[in-house]
């Protein structure tokens, strides 16, 4: 019998992946730690409902049916990849010790952390580690990263949605000669038990008498009726006639429309009627006997392609959570680092050592020795010249995402999207799914920044976010300060950003900002101290908020050793950074104007940001129209 193994699970498909994980984590040690000894995980159990209302809480339930049988099953299938990952033992109730592990990285902030060797972050090396635990189906990654060793470390997208299928092997070398002698579903096909009914339904074709025996799946005749309805209705009479009206027949009539949503997309890739006719055409040519061989294999054939489609998204999702696999259009392959460790004598024994240690910036960093010979080749001299490397890397990533999906005009598209949260769906679309939509907010901002200062690149990767290896953002359960510290020549500027409203912004930003800012500036010296000050970016600025932004250039901030006088807070909506986009105008060019404004005598701050800043900005459209 044909089995398939992947990572994740087909029924937890939520966005923010890591975040989803993350979180899940946090809400078991919370129910743990108040649960009653006598309380069970058990199907529709007290303990399962619970955890279902933490869900909710929490927003990590996309259904909101709460019938206690459905949402128990939500709570059980929702937390299943956290004890495949052997992060907890529902039934025993308890945080493993990897478990623990990962909860001490969240809170510790160790996304921000890099591995010297290996150059991902904590967070990624600590999911490369568990992958390689994978209980679900032990060794999992390991005979995946053989496939990726035969091959150089790169694989097809064609290859790679086959990995699924590599446990209907004897071993891994005859997963990968049959790869390599293009007979892997032949293979597979035979270990299938409808299958063999092959020569039985050959016969029953010559005698016209075919039944749905060989097409039921585990659900059912429906689509085995579907499939020998459009068999006998469409391709046999046209075998028969060659009139491609009964062609045209399976394409647009609704009675024959499981078969073409589940069957023709494997038959024809193309989208214009005539073409499609012409591969139907092609398909139904020979034989009886050697048609009807053909269509029973097509038939296996695209079901099984079916699934491995299904567990692509998957396996491409939480692999992408090592930090070691690089996804692209036509590929998928491993990072340079990695790529080396492979062609390398000593790869089983680091991938042991990632498995079984305890995670930290220094793990593997006695194996650089072994590598010294290879890296030099890419002008590595030293481990420290790692980080450089890497950097290097990422800024050409950065260039070139900027050149094509975050163009300043593409900026300024997704800027809009932020005024109305009911853009979320088409902001995830233009950016990534894997992070929440404050933490996208964040990242946009921080590529605003990139073009206002120069094209910097650096502000990018200045800005403090955890990002995955196409450099999109990702999301954490425990997040750090919302804020960017960039620093100038003679002064540092920090920007912090946020999607609260109302209330909510007063509440949560106005001794938030004013504290960051103010132990930024303690920090300093008196020279830079003084011409240093920040920048708070919303969609949406709350009049008090800008009150008290205002009236901090008048109060003192201190610690145990030393105080300041007043603080410098420049407020600006949105739509003011779309205009200063729109201007063109550097930051060197508009401190100047920033400057002015924080220096009115205006005391009332939200009429001060009304006659004042938004006065300045404005005043930038007038300088578009001199240029032009």
């Amino acid at each position: 019998m044909m089995t398939c193994d992947y990572f994740g699970n087909t029924s937890l498909r939520v966005k923010n992946l890591l975040y989803n994980f993350e979180s899940q984590l946090l809400l078991f040690e919370e129910l743990f730690h108040n649960a009653d000894e006598a309380e069970l995980w058990a199907n529709d159990s007290n303990l399962q409902l619970q955890y279902l209302e933490l869900l909710e809480q929490h927003n990590l339930l996309e259904s909101k049916n709460k019938t206690t049988h459905l949402g128990t099953k939500d709570a059980r299938v929702k937390s299943a990849p956290l004890e495949d990952y052997n992060l907890i033992k529902r039934k025993d109730k308890i945080i493993t010790t990897q478990g623990y592990e990962l909860l001490s990285l969240i809170k510790n902030q160790s996304y921000k952390i890099d591995n010297e060797f290996l150059q991902i972050d904590l967070i990624s090396l600590f999911f490369l580690k568990v992958t390689l635990n994978f209980s679900k189906s032990p060794f999992l990654l390991q005979k995946y990263l053989e496939v990726f060793r035969a091959f150089g470390g790169s694989l097809s997208l064609e290859i790679f949605m086959l990995l699924p299928l590599i446990n209907n092997f004897e071993n891994t070398a005859d997963f990968i000669r049959q790869i390599k002698n293009k007979t892997i579903f032949k293979s597979v096909l035979q270990q299938n038990a409808n299958y063999l009914q092959l020569d039985n339904f050959l016969n029953d074709l010559q005698n016209n008498s075919l039944n749905t025996s060989y097409f039921k799946t585990a659900k059912g005749e429906k689509t085995a009726l579907n499939i020998i309805k459009s068999l006998q209705e469409v391709f046999l009479p046209f075998r028969e006639s060659k009139n491609t009206e009964i062609l045209e027949k399976l394409l647009h009539s609704k009675e024959y429309a499981d078969f073409k949503k589940l069957y023709l997309p494997y038959l024809t890739k193309h989208t214009k009627k005539a073409d499609k006719i012409k591969d139907i055409e092609q398909f139904c040519e020979g034989s009886l006997e050697k048609f009807g061989e053909k269509f029973f294999n097509f038939i296996f054939e695209a079901r099984i392609l079916a699934n491995l489609n299904d567990y692509l998204d998957l396996n491409r999702r939480y692999l992408n959570l090592t930090g070691i696999f690089e996804f692209d259009k036509d590929k998928v392959s491993l990072n340079m680092i990695f790529t080396l460790i492979l062609k390398h004598t000593k790869y089983n024994e680091i991938l042991q050592t990632i498995a079984k240690s305890q995670i930290s910036s220094k793990l593997l960093c006695e194996y650089y020795e072994d590598f010294k010979e290879s890296f030099e080749k890419l002008g590595i001299s030293k481990l420290q010249d790692l980080k450089t490397y890497k950097q290097n890397l990422n800024k050409k990533k950065l260039t070139h995402l900027l050149q094509t999906r975050f163009t300043k005009e593409h900026i300024i598209e997704i800027l809009r999207l932020f005024s109305d949260r009911n853009n979320d769906s088409k902001i995830f679309e233009k950016v990534t799914t894997e992070a929440t939509i404050p933490t996208i907010f964040e990242y946009i901002i921080a590529m605003a920044w990139c073009y206002i200062d120069d094209n910097n690149i650096e502000r990018i990767l200045e800005a403090g976010l955890s990002l995955d290896s196409k450099l999109l953002p990702k999301s954490h359960a425990v997040g750090g300060n919302a804020d960017f510290v960039y620093i100038y020549d003679n002064h540092h500027l920090m920007i912090e950003v946020t999607l609260t409203e109302k209330t909510n912004q007063r509440r949560a930003e106005m001794e938030s900002v004013s504290r960051h800012l103010g132990n930024l500036l303690l920090s300093l010296d008196s020279k830079i101290q003084a011409q240093s000050y920040g920048i708070f970016i919303a969609p949406y600025l709350d009049k008090n908020v800008l009150n008290d932004f205002r009236s901090r250039q008048n109060c003192y901030f201190e610690n145990d050793k030393t105080h300041i006088k007043g603080m410098q807070i420049l407020p600006l909506s949105t739509d003011d950074l779309i205009k200063i986009l729109e201007s063109c105008l550097s930051y060197n060019a508009l401190m100047p104007k920033f400057k002015q404004a924080l220096s009115s005598n205006e005391t009332w701050g939200s009429k001060w940001y009304q006659t004042h800043i938004q006065a300045m900005i404005n005043s930038l459209n007038s300088f578009i129209i001199f240029i032009d």
